[in-house]
């Protein structure tokens, strides 16, 4: 399994000791969706400290999504006076944290070039 970071990295880039319970899973999902973004043109054998650090900042935002969708449920927002409860979407939450991930790639990896010389978020004629 792909995995851009380890869990000593993670703390050192983010100045933390603490890591998710399940950073396994989650380094996982986070290598594997920018790899798909950057269209497998990341070296493996020589990782650059942008994409470890976008990783980590990934990391999170999985790990925040998964939170909010599990204890926030639907609840988007609530009125105690009038008594009036909005809510939100699995799908809503997921658009919304799709748009967050994409926006760090954009700002951390728009000048970092790839294996093929290119950079990682050129994806041709699109």
């Amino acid at each position: 399994m792909l995995k851009y970071i380890n869990q000593e990295e993670y703390k050192k880039l983010l100045g933390t000791e603490n890591v998710p319970n399940n950073f396994n899973k989650l380094v996982i999902e986070a290598s594997e969706y920018i790899n798909h973004n950057t269209f497998g043109r990341i070296d493996k054998n020589n990782i650059p400290e942008q994409v470890k650090y976008v990783t980590c900042l990934i990391i999170d935002l999985i790990k925040e999504q998964g939170d909010k969708i599990d204890i926030v449920g639907n609840l988007k927002s609530q009125e105690i006076e009038g008594w009036k409860e909005t809510y939100s979407a699995p799908e809503e939450i997921k658009k919304n944290y799709d748009s967050k991930k994409h926006s760090i790639l954009q700002t951390y990896l728009w000048n970092v070039i790839g294996t093929d010389g290119n950079s990682l978020l050129y994806c041709g004629v699109c």
